[in-house]
C-alpha cells in the first residue's frame, strides 16, 4: 500500500513539474515566434534561448531559496544555544 501511495506522490510530483516546465518553455517560444513574425530574428532568437533556458533557472532559484530558508532555521534554533555556549566559555577563561 505505501508503495501504491509514494508511487502515485512520485508521479504527482513529476506531472506537475513537467507540466509547470512545458508551460514556461512554450510561454517563451511563442512569445519569441511573435518576435519572429515582427522582423526582430536576434531578439526572438534571445527569448528563445531563454525559454529553454529558463527551468534550469527556476530549478536553481528554488534550491537556492530553500537552502537559505534551512540555514535561517538552523541559526534561528542553534543561537540561543550557541550563545550559552559562549557565555559559558567565557566565565571559565575568566
Amino acid at each position: 500500500m505505501i508503495n501504491i501511495i509514494s508511487s502515485l506522490g512520485l508521479a504527482y510530483l513529476a506531472g506537475s513539474g513537467l507540466t509547470t516546465n512545458a508551460a514556461v518553455v512554450g510561454r517563451g517560444l511563442v512569445r519569441a515566434a511573435r518576435t519572429a513574425c515582427d522582423g526582430h530574428f536576434q531578439a526572438a532568437g534571445v527569448e528563445a534561448l531563454g525559454a529553454l533556458a529558463s527551468p534550469a533557472l527556476m530549478s536553481y532559484g528554488s534550491i537556492a531559496e530553500l537552502v537559505v530558508e534551512v540555514l535561517d532555521a538552523a541559526q534561528d534554533l542553534a543561537g540561543p544555544t550557541l550563545e550559552a555556549a559562549g557565555d559559558r566559555a567565557v566565565r571559565r577563561a575568566a
